[in-house]
């Protein structure tokens, strides 16, 4: 499916409808103690959630890759703090893929994945292992996304796709008009989508428009479980495919939507908006 294949109909519909959100029209979120009164609300209250965090050191327990030297983001940092770390691991990301600077390039996406917080190793793997088993290759790895995101369709054709939490914010940075979609991205979506269909349409829940049933993630810790607004209704996502399908998905609803918003946007960037999604999807449910 394409871009003009997905925004017609209902999701159309809902897109006009977040136009006029990212202009500011009210729309009251209230769950737990979190409480925002419209989209750009919840922008203005993006505070960064992690504990304190620097750039990763040259070099960083064996690994030889160069990491790009970054801001440190305090607990509680601005939106803006935030916007100045990912201007500089973007510049180095894109500086190394261009010049194919194998190190520099691991380095980059080794330091936005430490940016995330999913700079680990799991039970299952993790990005860390992965990236040290790929680093060689990876100029070819995000050069096939790359080309492949070009053709302007929602299904991946790359074999052995590299696509979850980590990966989406290294493309975020990588490709242009590509959001971050993680659990809380995905979360805030689900509220509004059924917020929008059950409280705006009023229309029954189990009738939302399947191109409209955002795939989401998992979180961990104590929002185990609440980044979901009707799980009954919104599928978990299980493979990278369909991780790429809902981001393209996500990626086109919204650069559509501040694009019809205009100039009464109260958001200048799809980056902006990513942050009001973020900041609302700690908690949905």
């Amino acid at each position: 499916m394409n871009r003009n294949q997905y925004l017609v109909g209902e999701v159309a519909s809902f897109r006009d409808w977040l136009a006029l959100s990212l202009q500011g029209q009210p729309v009251p979120f209230t769950v737990g103690h979190r409480h925002y009164a419209s989209l750009p609300a919840a922008m203005n209250a993006y505070a960064w959630p992690l504990r304190a965090k620097a750039g990763l050191p040259n070099p960083h327990n064996g690994y030889p890759y160069v990491h790009p030297i970054v801001p440190p983001l305090a607990t509680g940092a601005t939106l803006a703090n935030n916007a100045v770390v990912l201007d500089a691991l973007q510049n180095a990301l894109r500086r190394a893929f261009r010049d194919e600077h194998t190190l520099a390039l691991a380095g980059a996406v080794a330091g936005i994945l430490h940016w995330g917080g999913v700079y680990t190793t799991t039970p299952n793997g993790g990005n860390k292992p992965w990236l040290a088993r790929h680093h060689a290759n990876l100029h070819a790895l995000l050069t096939a996304v790359v080309l492949d995101h070009a053709n302007g369709d929602d299904v991946s054709t790359v074999e052995g796709l590299r696509f979850n939490a980590g990966m989406t914010k290294v493309y975020a940075l990588l490709i242009d008009d590509f959001i971050i979609y993680d659990s809380r991205v995905a979360a805030s979506l689900t509220w509004l989508a059924n917020h929008w269909w059950t409280n705006v349409r009023n229309l029954l829940q189990v009738n939302l428009p399947t191109h409209l049933r955002f795939g989401t993630l998992p979180a961990n810790g104590s929002a185990h479980g609440h980044r979901n607004a009707a799980p009954g209704i919104f599928p978990g996502i299980t493979r990278a495919e369909v991780h790429y399908t809902w981001n393209v998905r996500a990626n086109w609803l919204l650069s559509d939507a501040l694009l019809n918003a205009g100039q009464a946007s109260q958001f200048a960037t799809l980056r902006e908006i990513e942050a009001a999604l973020f900041q609302m999807g700690e908690r949905v449910m």
